[in-house]
């Protein structure tokens, strides 16, 4: 299809990747490492919908740019759920584990093996390490325009907000209040002009330790998790949702066809 000659058009459009989509059951989901950049389209083969609405390279086609005005970091986990023998009728319209399966994900030798079933404990554990240990760096081209900042500076809404739930074991929660207006807008926008590449790179940590880990028991010797690797508990197959997604938000300027 052809475009009109000198006519572009600006519209608001979010563009965003994604670190980790995963069920926590191992197979092929992609593994998290200590250092990552998005925008690259890393292991995105038939998964263009969900992981990503960027495109296939780190640049935008076709001379298209984009004035960012806003970052967001998406952070979203869930805890794994045993259903009852009395439940088994709905056990696979939701996608939980049955009794039986829960306990042979987790012999020697299946996908979990070495480690166990997260639980809502483990939600709290990854929404707060997210939050601290996973620094991320943003620009376009070959320099950072933000360099080296925590999730909780990139809220996808305002900072850490939930609700446990009284005396239960549900709760939700979110990297942000649910509100359009709580979001980190940029003091001076970052341009990505045609032919420019994002330049987006996520870091994890952990705390330190001062090599007392095995000590305080925070280490499983069966596989080397270190409970206190934001790398390490994302990458665990332990049946639980983990879905950690960054998103460069403003006007995107295109060719009209």
């Amino acid at each position: 299809m052809g475009k009109l000659t000198n006519v572009r058009e600006r519209v608001h459009q979010p563009f965003y990747d994604t670190l980790l989509r995963t069920a926590g059951m191992g197979g092929t989901s992609p593994r998290v490492e200590d250092r990552e950049e998005l925008f690259t389209n890393r292991a995105r083969a038939g998964q263009l919908s969900m992981m990503t609405n960027f495109g296939s390279s780190s640049a935008l086609p076709s001379d298209q740019s984009h004035v960012t005005l806003a970052l967001r970091v998406f952070l979203w986990f869930r805890a794994a759920t045993v259903r009852s023998a009395e439940d088994a009728a709905v056990l696979l319209e939701n996608g939980d584990f049955s009794q039986a399966g829960a306990t042979n994900f987790f012999v020697a030798g299946a996908a979990g093996a070495g480690t166990a079933l997260g639980q809502y404990h483990d939600v709290f554990r990854l929404y707060w390490q997210s939050e601290e240990a996973l620094h991320w760096s943003y620009g376009t081209g070959e320099k950072f325009a933000i360099i080296n900042l925590a999730s909780k500076y990139f809220p996808d809404g305002g900072g850490l907000f939930g609700d446990v739930g009284g005396l239960s074991d549900l709760l939700y929660f979110d990297n942000g209040q649910p509100a359009h207006t709580a979001i980190l807008r940029l003091a001076r926008a970052v341009l990505l002009v045609p032919r420019q590449n994002v330049k987006c790179v996520a870091e994890l940590g952990s705390l330190p330790d001062g090599g007392n880990a095995a000590l305080a028991g925070t280490t499983v010797p069966a596989t080397g998790r270190n409970m206190l690797s934001l790398r390490d508990n994302l990458n665990a197959p332990d049946g639980m949702g983990k879905v950690i997604q960054f998103m460069f938000d403003g006007l995107w300027a295109r060719d009209v066809q």
